[in-house]
């Protein structure tokens, strides 16, 4: 063999050796995976190191899956608005971070000028803002609006979204002050942070 030759296998030989040293190997009795806890697919302690895999939930919509027939809370057991055909809610959902002062979803009332929401028909209400579902507690309240006399309470409740959120939803249920039950369903994307 000539000098050149054995030189350049010499060299092709440590370049191929350095390449493969660097090569990581993986642990086989560490698992990876994503550790932050503001992710809804967090590894819950189950994870040894972070991996760079964590997904965060974006709010894509808001539903209101069912709310009290009759306004109970006010004593009266009647229609939430006064009238012969339009005696549904005019729902107005309001949701803000407990450490907030303003609330992040102030929706407007949809009932409006469109059909109102019967109290087992599904509201939907898109999410104008794409925001981030944090590890934290949330406050929510639901209302009827009225034209006179004011708003009325149909629900509240309090949440944490990551411990709640399951294939793409976060589902609580809030209750007025007699116990009448109203369910939310947030509905939210996964992909990696801003």
């Amino acid at each position: 063999m000539k000098p050149i030759n054995i030189c350049i296998t010499v060299i092709l030989a440590a370049l191929l050796l350095m390449f493969d040293s660097c090569r990581k190997e993986e642990d086989p009795l560490r698992t990876g995976g994503c550790s932050d806890v503001n992710s809804p697919i967090n590894g819950s302690g189950s994870v040894d190191y972070d991996d760079g895999s964590c997904l965060y939930g974006f709010i894509t919509e808001y539903q209101i899956t069912y709310h009290p027939e009759f306004d109970n809370a006010a004593g009266t057991g009647t229609d939430w608005d006064i009238g012969l055909i339009d005696t549904d809610a005019d729902l107005i959902l309001r949701i803000k971070q407990d450490t907030a002062s303003n609330w992040f979803f102030d929706s407007e009332s949809i009932g409006l000028g469109t059909p109102q929401f019967a109290h087992t028909d599904t509201a939907v209400f898109p999410a104008p803002i794409e925001y981030q579902l944090w590890n934290t507690s949330y406050s929510w309240n639901l209302f009827d609006h009225d034209l006179i006399g004011g708003n009325d309470l149909i629900c509240a409740g309090q949440f944490n979204p990551i411990e709640k959120a399951s294939d793409g939803f976060v589902t609580v249920v809030g209750y007025n002050s007699v116990g009448d039950s109203t369910e939310l369903r947030i509905k939210y994307a996964l992909r990696k942070a801003y």
